[in-house]
């Protein structure tokens, strides 16, 4: 079978050029990937000589979410991965899972359990086989890694700037009926949050969260919701929010 051809994103500050240029080389080398598409929110500049390499500096910090709507834009192919710059792939990473895609699949993205934390960058994931299993929530950290056709992503708004871009994804998939999914059998590795973890950046992800919830939680979530997410159920009922983890004990009881 021929490989499918992908487009990959990499929105970046260049907080850590050696894990970056780590990572481009690792996508160099993955014959699925003939576009790597570098926006270089740093400004600085990249210097590459690779013709997959596309680095767009634009005229200010566009952040996180904008930067993946401008990558999917500009992407020619049809299938489209949205990295984080801080993330260490298995060899032939993104071409082992766009080989496990179908048109129609909503929003792709890693099982939580299998991002290992680490802080030595020379560590290399083995090669292991990837399957896809059917998501109902996202996992933790399921935005450093998504994959998707074109025809299932969803424009974030523009106001959100760092957070909640998966989860505008994930939810907007799950209301137009696309089954969304996570990436299983291998592992990667993450070096941690470079930029998004800055504490100047804590203002903006809460005005993110704010937007986030105006536009998406309705008047009668008020009344009663449900929703499952990675390790906890949250009930909504007149006002009280109740987790319940997945082992069943009660997390706690607030009002919002």
């Amino acid at each position: 079978m021929r490989d499918k051809k992908i487009t990959v994103v990499i929105p970046t500050l260049q907080k850590n050029i050696k894990i970056l240029t780590q990572l481009l080389n690792a996508l160099e080398k993955d014959n699925s990937v003939d576009e790597i598409i570098v926006i270089d929110n740093s400004l600085k500049g990249i210097n590459s000589n690779s013709a997959k390499i596309n680095v767009i500096i634009p005229d200010k910090n566009l952040y996180v979410n904008p930067s993946w709507n401008l990558g999917v834009k500009k992407a020619r192919n049809e299938i489209v991965a949205l990295l984080n710059d801080d993330i260490i792939i298995p060899e032939n990473f993104c071409g082992a899972v766009a080989n496990k895609m179908r048109p129609g699949m909503g929003i792709i993205g890693m099982n939580g359990s299998l991002i290992e934390p680490i802080t030595d960058i020379n560590r290399q994931p083995p090669i292991e086989e990837v399957f896809l299993q059917p998501a109902s929530y996202m996992d933790w950290y399921w935005g450093i890694a998504l994959f998707f056709y074109k025809d299932s992503y969803f424009k974030i708004p523009e106001e959100i700037k760092i957070v909640y871009g998966d989860s505008w994804l994930f939810t907007f998939c799950k209301k137009f009926k696309k089954q969304n999914y996570r990436i299983c059998g291998c592992t990667i590795y993450h070096y941690g949050s470079l930029s998004s973890g800055e504490k100047r950046f804590n203002q903006i992800a809460k005005n993110d969260s704010k937007i986030y919830k105006k536009l998406t939680v309705k008047w009668y979530h008020r009344i009663f919701s449900y929703e499952e997410l990675w390790d906890y159920h949250k009930f909504r009922i007149l006002g009280m929010t109740i987790r319940f983890r997945k082992n069943g004990i009660n997390l706690n009881n607030q009002i919002n």
